[in-house]
């Protein structure tokens, strides 16, 4: 059985097509589905590419650099920073438990 799809843009039916004869629209479901996943993994990637390039840190910036040596002391300042950032943490919580 043969299934007998309206077109939403132009309104005419179409006989079990992905695409509508009279204005190509796509018809088809799994395909409006697919194509929405795709655009919405691009679009997560480009946020997430944007996201990175906006980080306050700029070590951030060169974690995926193609230079191993740029890489490495990435890696070493971000060390250096959250060992840096932990001994602060520490520091405060020594003093407001003395003050407590």
């Amino acid at each position: 059985m043969a299934k007998i799809i309206k077109c939403p843009n132009c309104g005419i039916y179409n006989d079990d097509v992905d695409y509508c004869i009279s204005c190509g629209a796509l018809l088809s479901y799994e395909k409006r589905r697919a194509l929405e996943a795709i655009n919405e993994e691009k679009e997560r990637e480009e946020r997430k590419k944007l996201q990175s390039e906006q980080s306050l840190l700029q070590f951030e910036k060169y974690k995926n650099h193609k230079s191993p040596i740029v890489r490495a002391l990435a890696k070493i300042t971000k060390t250096i920073w959250l060992v840096f950032i932990a001994i602060g943490i520490g520091l405060a919580w020594i003093i407001a438990a003395i003050a407590a």
